[in-house]
């Protein structure tokens, strides 16, 4: 018998299954709120139908927005100033560099093939000193923890565990992947529900608890200033 193992080259490509209508309309206005007033022009990375670049361009940014699905891009282009087809890991960014003075990747990564590689290449469209904006779920989440306990990794419509999601990180593992591309992290914002007794454990383990409650990471970095030989970055 023939078996034919088809290589995976591309997140787009592992994508399986048929999503709700609600999967591409997300605002995330907490999202928006991390890009610098001062970040005229963004990208967002899997723009969906557009509902963050609305609320950016609403702020007086002029947005560029990258989506896979050819439908869910053209409803985007309503809210946006510009909408690419493509699929960022196989057609690469056409932009050259210092395009943007942000780039937006809102649950994004984790769906990705080689999210290091496209980190990297983002950041040589992005001007000098621009900011990456990311939300990125926690696989370190006590319910994750509790589940892989009983013997469970259980594939969901959404969450943590996306079944389209391709890689999982934690606080440590994206700190890492945003300083192999050359990205300064300077916020990290934890995004879980707040109870008392939750606080209270942080404050008794000076915020180690704040880990194992979040559920997904607000992570904005920024480019690392070149420094010329002789002279030092202010």
């Amino acid at each position: 018998m023939n078996t034919t193992i088809q290589c995976v080259r591309t997140g787009a490509a592992a994508q399986s299954g048929e999503r709700s209508a609600c999967y591409y309309t997300q605002a995330r206005p907490e999202v928006a709120a991390l890009v610098p007033a001062s970040c005229r022009r963004v990208l967002e990375i899997g723009c969906g139908e557009g509902q963050l670049g609305r609320l950016l361009r609403a702020r007086g940014h002029s947005v560029t927005g990258i989506e896979l699905l050819p439908d869910v891009a053209e409803r985007a282009r309503a809210h946006l100033d510009r909408v690419v087809i493509a699929d960022v890991e196989g057609d690469g960014l056409p932009f050259p560099p210092d395009s943007f003075d942000a780039i937006v990747f809102a649950d994004v990564l984790e769906h990705l093939v080689d999210p290091w590689g496209a980190l990297r290449k983002a950041v040589e469209v992005l001007a000098e000193d621009g900011v990456v904006v990311a939300s990125i779920p926690n696989v370190q989440n006590v319910d994750v923890i509790r589940r892989l306990l009983r013997g469970r990794w259980d594939y969901r419509e959404r969450g943590i565990l996306d079944f389209g999601h391709l890689r999982f990180f934690t606080l440590k593992t994206i700190r890492a992947l945003f300083a192999r591309a050359d990205l300064s992290v300077e916020f990290v914002g934890h995004c879980y529900r707040r109870t008392w007794w939750r606080e209270l454990l942080c404050w008794l383990s000076a915020g180690r608890a704040r880990g194992f409650w979040t559920r997904q990471y607000l992570v904005v970095g920024r480019k690392k200033c070149p420094i010329p030989a002789g002279l030092t970055c202010s």
